[in-house]
């Protein structure tokens, strides 16, 4: 079940990647809704199994990596915030530029991951 989740989530995170790139933005959002699905749903497994999506942390697309480490800040801060110094190093927009963002954000204590 978590396997398949992950997988699930790497394929909601490469179609978003589509999406954003052809302007389809109702289609990012709808892929966006699922996605905090199967976030909440490995958060609510017994152990909290977001650590599943650990290794979508080193996968080469921009869009997987940012999602992955957003999902990870709350769990993994080390690991997911260095995808995250990687994403914004990548200059890949608009992934660099929201990388960015978060990254501040967690600097200035705006965001407190859980």
């Amino acid at each position: 079940m978590i396997e398949n989740l992950v997988k699930q989530f790497l394929s909601v995170a490469l179609a978003q990647y589509d999406a954003i790139y052809v302007l389809d933005n109702r289609k990012y959002n709808r892929l966006y809704a699922r996605m905090q699905k199967i976030r909440n749903e490995l958060k609510n497994k017994d152990g909290d199994q977001r650590r599943a999506l650990l290794p979508l942390l080193s996968h080469p697309n921009v869009q997987v990596k940012q999602m992955a480490a957003n999902t990870l800040l709350g769990i993994a801060p080390i690991p997911a915030r260095r995808a995250l110094e990687e994403v914004k190093a990548s200059g890949i927009q608009p992934q660099s530029g929201d990388a960015w963002g978060m990254i501040d954000a967690l600097d200035d204590g705006s965001f407190i991951p859980n």
